[in-house]
């Protein structure tokens, strides 16, 4: 969620409060008020979070009146909160239809297309809801912290792959300066669409437009925040998240994430991202602690479980981080990084048939190994499976890609930058 929950709730209670009391669509309906008792009772489980329960209330509200503003927003964001995106667009487009001016719904929709991976309308709804406040602080920070979460996934998928990496140290070197300074003179939805025309083998040189294009628009809209905006702690959370995903300075990130704490205890991304910040510092205890304080109060937290998994292969407890892997694996079968880390604590406890499964599909789409480490430890696991041919196969992947290593190293042409982070 990139606008902030408890922002969009507030402004939801205030809509409608308001809408209860001057709506001429609740205040024109039957003597018996039935339209404006199930939302008013739909919009009250939505307070409590029992969205599942709040659904076929809000579906009786819509069905009395499919075009009311209200029943398709609330429906629309209940659906979203409960896993069902799709069914959650088509609401929240009715709702954006109905009040062209008001940004709420498009937010909404900016998320649920972006769960769903419909990326350019994502960057669409997010830049819609910003036109249409006039550039509200609540949009901005949502379109912000959708930039720059698109721009870190863009930048992982980058480095997984060798062709990734190439075309980010040919275009910086191109370039001939930070990605921070660059410019962007493309459409980020048409470069996503560009992009997605290839999932299996995306161009690479696209995506990393595309990556700047997003760290560009983040880093504009963090400067149009000031100090003294409503929600202050969604302020120090976009300005860490600027700090570590952009600049790489973990330290001052660690800060801004701090001061939104002391003013949101409670909300686990923040504990998440310090974690985050506090490993990225070399801290790994405070780290541990703060991905436990998330999960503590949301056990689903993806980045928090790789935080601990991360500490526990430092730590050589592949016990540990296999607990943390394991469900992360499970639902990121597309994640090559995180099918990689399952396959090596496999390998490390032993379970070399299940760590082949992982290594194995994840190697063989290209997944980045410029020190040939990784088909090292698959030719150990092909070896200790008794798959002697493959084994030797892996084995001799892996001193060519080590071979190749060290040759460019000494060529001076070795680990260069690798911005996106």
């Amino acid at each position: 969620m990139f606008l902030p929950g408890c922002v969009r709730s507030r402004i939801l209670a205030f809509l409608l409060t308001a809408a209860c009391l001057h709506s001429p669509s609740l205040a024109q309906q039957s003597s018996d008020g039935s339209f404006r008792a199930l939302i008013e009772k739909g919009f009250d489980l939505h307070r409590q979070a029992r969205f599942t329960d709040a659904i076929p209330i809000l579906e009786q509200a819509r069905k009395l009146e499919p075009n009311d503003y209200f029943a398709n927003l609330l429906l629309g964001i209940d659906l979203l909160r409960t896993g069902n995106a799709s069914a959650a667009v088509p609401r929240l487009e009715s709702a954006a239809r109905t009040r062209p001016n008001e940004e709420i719904p498009e937010g909404y929709l900016g998320e649920a297309e972006a769960d769903l991976g419909h990326f350019a309308r994502a960057a669409e709804a997010y830049r819609g809801a910003v036109d249409r406040s006039h550039g509200s602080e609540d949009a901005t920070e949502a379109w912000a912290g959708f930039a720059l979460e698109r721009f870190r996934a863009i930048g992982e998928n980058l480095r997984g792959t060798a062709a990734g990496v190439a075309t980010v140290r040919r275009l910086q070197a191109a370039a001939a300066r930070p990605a921070a300074t660059l410019t962007c003179e493309d459409s980020i939805p048409a470069l996503e669409r560009k992009l997605a025309m290839h999932p299996a083998n995306p161009n690479t040189e696209t995506a990393y437009r595309l990556s700047i294009c997003y760290a560009v628009e983040a880093g504009n809209a963090a400067s149009r925040l000031k100090d003294g905006v409503e929600d202050a702690a969604a302020l120090h959370r976009l300005r860490g998240d600027i700090l570590l995903r952009l600049q790489g300075d973990a330290n001052a990130a660690k800060s801004e994430y701090e001061q939104a704490i002391a003013l949101q205890p409670r909300d686990p991304a923040l504990q998440e991202r310090l974690a985050e910040a506090k490993l990225t510092g070399g801290d790994a205890d405070g780290a541990r602690q703060a991905a436990q304080a998330a999960l503590a109060t949301d056990p689903h937290r993806r980045d928090a479980m790789q935080t601990l998994a991360s500490i526990a292969i430092s730590s050589r407890d592949y016990a540990e981080a296999l607990k943390w892997l394991r469900p992360l694996a499970e639902e990121e079968p597309a994640d090559r990084s995180i099918q990689v880390e399952y396959g090596r604590a496999l390998a490390q406890t032993g379970d070399y048939a299940a760590a082949r499964q992982h290594l194995g599909p994840a190697l063989a789409a290209g997944y980045l190994d410029e020190k040939g480490a990784l088909h090292a430890l698959q030719a150990r696991v092909l070896r200790e499976l008794g798959r002697d041919a493959e084994a030797a196969k892996a084995a001799a992947e892996a001193r060519r890609l080590s071979d190749s290593f060290q040759a460019r190293s000494k060529g001076g042409a070795g680990e260069g930058p690798d911005d996106p982070r």
